[in-house]
């Protein structure tokens, strides 16, 4: 039985790995302007719900999972990723239950975890068996943000333009335009004057 069961994982194994590829293939042949690093996992019920700009990065090993219809949720999930934003090595990237959206020029950091939706918090009955919690969705990351390496953004928040997050953040709540957060849970550490040079 076990001999059986390692044939079944190894022929198994190359089809997935094909699989993986033909998906990148298939991204980066709807969008030749971006750069990809393969590998990279896509998940996806539909394609139509991602949109990615020209001149965007993303790095090896990311994992990208869209749902647009969501037995888990009612709520829409989409993933937008705007002109030229930077998605380093390692992301973990969930768009179900609600939207992902990166802007213009966003600098995001190998590592970090995006994620749109948690699961509902109840005593009656497993986690895995509730649905998402609907009252907190989508992340929302507005143009020329930084993110450091290991950063996590919860459900509901939003980072203003220009910010920087420090690494290894937590973002448990919204960050406002042009300025420095950090910690778990990140907090302000300070404003970013306007025109100048900002060092982490």
């Amino acid at each position: 039985m076990d001999i059986v069961r390692a044939v079944k994982t190894v022929v198994r194994e190359p089809k997935t790995y094909v699989v993986r590829w033909l998906k990148n293939v298939y991204i980066q042949s709807r969008n030749p302007e971006m750069t990809m690093h393969f590998p990279i996992i896509w998940s996806y019920d539909n394609y139509d719900a991602i949109k990615i700009g020209a001149g965007v990065f993303i790095g090896a090993f990311s994992e990208i999972i869209v749902v647009e219809n969501s037995p888990n949720s009612k709520i829409t999930g989409r993933l937008i990723i705007e002109e030229r934003a930077v998605i380093g090595a390692a992301a973990n990237i969930r768009a179900a239950g609600g939207e992902i959206y990166i802007g213009r020029n966003a600098l995001i950091a190998n590592n970090v975890c995006l994620v749109a939706s948690n699961h509902a918090i109840s005593n009656e009955q497993p986690y895995r068996d509730l649905g998402w919690e609907e009252s907190k969705t989508g992340v929302f990351i507005d143009e020329n943000v930084w993110m450091g390496a290991g950063v996590t953004v919860l459900p509901g928040c939003t980072i203003g333009k220009n910010s920087v997050i420090g690494a290894g953040s937590v973002i448990a709540k919204s960050v406002p335009p042009n300025e420095v957060w950090a910690g778990v849970p990140a907090r302000k550490i300070r404003s970013i004057p306007e025109d100048s040079s900002t060092k982490t």
